[in-house]
């Protein structure tokens, strides 16, 4: 926890000019980090923890061990309260991950022209993105494939996300075209979206035809693997991410496009943080890896494709701790 806990405090802590002596920043670090932790207290327990530190400091300097022995004693009380909060906090961010996961699809829909296996991570207990299968009332024949990525991680990324899947199960009850949805979800998510958030997302439709309707609201590109080839390729229609500033032309900028498909074909959604993991080295694992992989397991079913890559970014990240969610839905054409 070590590193995310410095991230934390680090957030307020000032920084020293560049000029200044050595001895003086590291000073000042100490002395912005100690109030950065202070601040973080509420204001009974920050007086309690203060009083605390200043009886066990006087018991020091003065030789009390009993004056020390109560500041000592004090500071473990302030430490259990604050270890109760913590846990009970954790319990709770422990059942909202319960219900998030609840949401997400329990299994891929079998009627389809794919074999089809999916997967979601949270970096945190909860996360920001949202995949989901949807079988429309009509056409009676067409699967919507969705796939999206609200910004940031956490509990307020999980919260847009449950605002997301609700809007989008709606929507695609008025509307049959992915262009459409979009251009729908864009002006109602824009009226919740705090400003600097956004949201990324991929509709693909897919019916009888041995094709795929794709629009693309700024997210990852759809990766295509395609057996006649043996090579993949990036399906990246124009659009751009929901919340983002758009000058009014987000439904102009937004692209439908259709993506032939045959036997043997592999299709990749996924969010950026399958990408932009990182290792150790600060080295990214980029769709370049990615493609190599797919490329090397495709002619596997499905879920050992996925397997094949969730195995190789675990060795790649090694003991980095992940930065984002990741979420991807591996489609092998049957």
């Amino acid at each position: 926890d070590a590193p995310g806990i410095y991230e934390f405090y680090q957030r307020d802590v000032k920084q020293a000019g560049r000029d200044a002596h050595p001895f003086s920043r590291g000073v000042n670090f100490v002395g912005s980090l100690f109030m950065a932790f202070l601040l973080k207290l509420t204001p009974a327990r920050r007086m309690f923890y203060s009083l605390a530190l200043f009886v066990f400091i006087y018991g020091f300097l003065v030789g009390s061990w009993i004056w020390g022995v109560l500041g000592f004693l004090a500071l473990n009380l302030l430490l259990a309260f604050e270890l109760a909060d913590k846990l009970t906090a954790r319990d709770d961010l422990e059942v909202a991950r319960e219900i998030q996961m609840g949401l997400m699809p329990r299994s891929a829909p079998e009627d389809t022209p794919f074999d089809i296996a999916c997967y979601s991570e949270a970096a945190r207990e909860v996360g920001g993105d949202y995949y989901d299968f949807i079988q429309p009332a009509q056409p009676a024949d067409t699967t919507l494939i969705v796939i999206g990525d609200v910004s940031g991680k956490g509990m307020g990324a999980a919260l847009y996300m449950v605002q997301v899947k609700a809007i989008l199960r709606n929507l695609i009850s008025q509307h049959e075209r992915p262009h459409e949805i979009l251009t729908t979800l864009n002006t109602q998510l824009k009226q919740i979206l705090r400003q600097g958030s956004f949201f990324t997302v991929s509709i693909a439709s897919v019916n009888a035809k041995p094709e795929l309707t794709l629009c693309r609201a700024g997210h990852m590109p759809l990766i295509h693997y395609q057996h006649e080839c043996r090579t993949c390729r990036e399906v990246l229609p124009g659009g751009i991410g929901i919340g983002l500033p758009d000058h009014g032309r987000f439904a102009e900028l937004l692209e439908e496009t259709t993506v032939p498909f045959a036997p043997g074909d592999v299709l990749l959604f996924y969010t950026d943080g399958l990408v932009e993991t990182m290792n150790t080295s600060k080295v990214e694992f980029d769709d370049f890896r990615l493609k190599q992989l797919i490329e090397a397991n495709a002619a596997k079913p499905a879920r050992e494709i996925q397997n094949a890559i969730l195995s190789a970014l675990a060795r790649f990240r090694g003991a980095a701790p992940p930065l984002d969610d990741i979420t991807l839905i591996v489609m092998k054409v049957k």
